[in-house]
This record gives C-alpha cells, structure tokens and sequence, in this order.
C-alpha cells in the first residue's frame, strides 16, 4: 500500500491496519494575528477570573466574595433602614453615613481583598515560571504587568466604588441622598474618583508585595504585615513618642481613607486634640505610595531574568 501524506508534511505508512508516522512536519500559523492589546485584554481577563476564583472550584470563590460581600453588607443595611422608617426618624439616625463617611465602613474588606485575592494573580505565574511562556506571544514584560495590574484594579473597583454607588442610588430614592441633581452627580463624580484613586493605591501595593516573592502564603502575610503594621508604627511614634504628626502619613491602613474624605471635602481623619493634617499632605503622601508600589513591582517584574 502506497503511503498517504500526512497533514504536515509527514508520511503515515499503513501496514496491518496500522499507522505510523515516519516524519513529523511543522506548517506555518495561517490564523488571524490580534496583536498586543488582545493578548492584554484576554490575560487581564484570565487574571480578574483567577483573582475571583471564577472557573475554579468554590474554595477558591469564598475570600474573594466574602470580601464583596462585606463591602455590600452595610449598604444593603443602611438603605433597609432608611426605607422601612420615616424620613424624619431616619434624619435622626446618626450612624446612617453619606457615600464619603462610607468607606470607614468597609475599611476590612478592601484589605481583606488587597491582603488575599489580589496576591493570586502574579505568585502562581513566579511560582511555575510561567513568564516565559506568555513572552513567546506579542505580549512584552512590561505590557505583561500592565495586563496584570488592569486585572487587580478591575476587581478592586467592585469594592470600592460599588458599594458607595449603592448606598448614593438606595438613599436618593429614599429621598435622603444629596439634594438636587447638582449635588447628586457631584457626589457620584466624587464616587468614581475616589474609587479608582483607592483601587490604583492598594492595587499597587497588592503587585509589590507579591513581587517580592512566588508564595501566596508569604505574598497576604507581608501585604497584611506592611498595611497594618505601618498603622502600628506611625501611631507609636505620633501617640506614643508624640513625633511630628507627619508620620501618620505612613499609616496605610488610614492614608487610603483620610484621602477619601479629602475628595468629598469633608474634613480629615482627627487624633486626640490634633487638627488633621493638610489635604496636599495627603493626596502628595497618596501618590508617593502608589507611584513607590508600582516601580517596586515593575522594577521585580521586568528586570527579572525569563526562565524559559
């Protein structure tokens, strides 16, 4: 029997009622090319569904959702409140914030996803040395960590716009929200970029930390060490040594917040008999850390040697 031609290139010899293959053959790839902003957009949507355990088994899902759900909780609760009692009372009721006093509410679920999410979406690519391969597509180091930084900052916009979004639409069809369509969209504008400056700020720190190391375990126990620890710090050194009150800047459990407070111009996070510290000092402390994080982990990640 006459050899057949194998779809690249190969021979394939039948003898017996049986194939071999004589010769392996490569064929050039004839598909469409999508170029570097698709290889962007598809790993940052692989990374979002990682860090949310999407696709994944459900142990995998719990931190991640327990965290959106801590965030969504209180605003669920403040709105059920306004709606079930009368305005009047509800005007009563303290403890009911507006969208800017919100996010002391939700201060442990945005660490909580910072400290235990974020880390899956860069140790398990050091950990299996798995750069190399994405490398070998359009996709270059840096353009790698960009896909990757989209990703984690995509997934902290859940909890850090979301929840306060929620809380502005519930009481204003309460009629407790800002009153007027000025006020209204100048609370929602505030919403959004104290949102995104939150989620660029802890979403830089949730890439440096993991940078530093391909263990998930030691990526949350550090990332939680640096964020609670420097609250820790700076208190012992304004409270306890009374140093300048500057230091508080240090604090990253408080620096996130105090700033957004400054975005809805409401006055900052006070201590004791101390004014709180000048809003330029906040917002030039803010960026200081998020600009520091991200050169942290794109001096790790792309001056790394590809083990290919």
């Amino acid at each position: 029997m006459s050899p057949r031609r194998a779809p690249g290139g190969g021979d394939i010899v039948a003898a017996d009622g049986r194939a071999r293959i004589l010769e392996a053959g490569y064929r050039p790839y004839a598909g469409p090319r999508l170029g570097p902003r698709h290889a962007v957009a598809t790993l940052a949507r692989h990374s979002f569904e990682r860090i949310m355990g999407l696709k994944r088994p459900a142990r995998y899902k719990v931190l991640p959702f327990l965290s959106v759900a801590i965030a969504y909780l209180p605003a669920i609760t403040f709105v059920g409140i306004v709606a079930i009692i009368s305005r009047a009372r509800a005007q009563a009721i303290e403890f009911i914030p507006q969208p800017g006093r919100y996010y002391g509410f939700i201060t442990a679920a945005i660490i909580l996803f910072t400290v235990v999410a974020a880390p899956e979406a860069l140790c398990p690519d050091r950990r299996t040395r798995f750069l190399g391969v994405y490398l070998a597509s359009p996709l270059t180091k840096s353009t790698y960590l960009l896909a990757k930084a989209i990703a984690i900052v995509t997934a902290l916009l859940l909890v850090t716009i979301g929840p306060s979004l929620l809380l502005l639409i519930g009481l204003a069809l309460q009629n407790f929200g800002p009153r007027g369509e000025v006020a209204f969209f100048e609370t929602f504008g505030q919403i959004l970029l104290t949102g995104v400056a939150l989620s660029l700020m802890f979403g830089a720190l949730s890439l440096a930390i993991p940078s530093l190391t391909d263990r998930r375990a030691f990526a949350s126990a550090g990332s939680l060490l640096l964020i609670l620890g420097s609250g820790a710090v700076s208190g012992i050194l304004t409270r306890g040594l009374h140093a300048s009150q500057r230091f508080e800047l240090l604090a990253l459990n408080r620096l996130p917040f105090d700033l957004a407070l400054r975005i809805f111009t409401l006055h900052g996070i006070q201590f004791e008999d101390r004014p709180p510290l000048p809003t330029a000092s906040v917002v030039a402390a803010s960026v200081g850390v998020t600009v520091i994080a991200a050169a942290v982990a794109w001096w790790r990640v792309v001056g790394v040697e590809v083990q290919r």
